[in-house]
């Protein structure tokens, strides 16, 4: 089976700006911390003119639209997600995004290597074994939040025309 990394196409540069969320969500772990709020919440945003809303956001924390969420849904029926509505006060437009609680997997083969004090990973081979029948989880490990896809997810999601990614294919041992 093949697995890819999901990332945010940083080339998207006209998306919503946060607006003092990290008031909201304290220091460390975003994606912790924000587990701890209740099932729908509002985060201020400022928008551009030309601000584009795309499928899947990163940052300050994961994002996805109704449409990734029910992609999502299909290959891991489990996953629970929170709510959050993005408001632009100004401008008075909102936008719903789901944050999905992904599943951690210690699924790291011994060749996989870490860069920047184990913030990141350098490079990522994936033992399947450890994969068991999960399609759509994050890498136990490094502290920058690492998610990955099985193919037939990368595949579903760019049929449904999801946009605002980026897939890196990913080695794999045991396949």
């Amino acid at each position: 089976m093949r697995y890819f990394t999901l990332k945010q196409d940083k080339g998207y540069t006209n998306i919503p700006s946060p607006v003092n969320w990290f008031q909201k969500l304290g220091p460390g772990d975003a994606m912790k911390s924000l587990q701890e709020f209740p099932d729908r919440e509002i985060f201020m945003i400022e928008t551009g003119e030309d601000s584009l809303f795309i499928d899947i956001m990163t940052e300050p924390v994961v994002m996805v639209t109704e449409r990734v969420k029910k992609c999502l849904q299909l290959y891991e029926p489990n996953m629970p997600f929170k709510e959050i509505v993005l408001l632009d006060s100004k401008k008075r437009t909102a936008r719903n995004y789901f944050v999905p609680r992904f599943a951690e997997l210690d699924c790291l083969t011994d060749r996989s290597e870490y860069t920047n004090w184990n913030y990141d990973l350098r490079y990522a081979e994936l033992d399947v074994g450890k994969i068991r029948d999960k399609a759509v989880f994050t890498i136990k490990g490094p502290r920058k939040r690492n998610i990955v896809i099985r193919l037939d997810v990368a595949e579903s999601l760019l049929r449904r025309g999801a946009k605002g990614f980026l897939l890196m294919e990913t080695d794999v041992k045991g396949d």
